[in-house]
C-alpha cells in the first residue's frame, strides 16, 4: 500500500488532528512519515514612505521565528508518531507558495501519499484566500488524503 506518508502541518489544530490520523494509518499499514512544513521566506514590501524603527521585522527576526515555530511544531508531531510507535522525518522547505513546497518535498522525500488538513473555508473566504489544500489536489501526481 503506502510506504511514505508526508504529512503537512502549520501547526494548526487541525493540522495536529491529521498528524494523528496519518500516524495511525502509518502504523497500521507499516509506513513511515514525513512531516512537512512549508515556511513564508523573508521579504520586504516596496514601501514609498519611511516606516518606524521596528515596524518590520529584520532578516534575522524572520529566520528566528521560523526556526521556533518548526521546533514547536515539529516537538508536538514526533511526540504523536513515536506515541504510534511510526518512525518520521522532518522536512522544512521556504516557498512563496504552500501547495508548491508541499508537492516539491513529496517528490524529494520520495512519498507516495500526502495527507493535510482542510480548513474548510467556504465561500468568500475561500475566494479570497484561496485553498492550499485544492492547489495541492489540482496539481498533485500523489494520491491526497484531505482530513477535516
Amino acid at each position: 500500500m503506502f510506504k511514505k506518508i508526508l504529512v503537512a502541518t502549520d501547526g494548526s489544530d487541525m493540522s495536529y488532528r491529521a498528524i494523528s490520523t496519518a500516524s495511525s494509518l502509518a502504523a497500521a499499514v507499516n509506513a513511515q512519515l514525513v512531516f512537512a512544513l512549508v515556511l513564508v521566506p523573508y521579504t520586504v514590501t516596496s514601501v514609498h514612505m519611511p516606516l518606524p524603527s521596528g515596524l518590520l521585522p529584520t532578516h534575522a527576526e524572520h529566520e528566528k521565528a521560523n526556526r521556533e515555530h518548526a521546533q514547536q511544531v515539529f516537538s508536538a508531531a514526533e511526540a504523536i508518531a513515536k506515541k504510534a510507535n511510526v518512525y518520521c522525518q522532518l522536512a522544512t522547505l521556504e516557498h512563496e507558495q504552500p501547495w508548491r513546497g508541499l508537492v516539491q518535498l513529496a517528490t524529494t522525500h520520495g512519498c507516495d501519499l500526502i495527507c493535510m488538513a482542510s480548513h474548510g473555508r467556504g465561500g468568500l473566504s475561500a475566494l479570497l484566500l484561496g485553498s492550499e489544500t485544492q492547489k495541492v489536489l489540482t496539481h498533485s501526481q500523489l494520491p491526497v488524503l484531505v482530513l477535516r
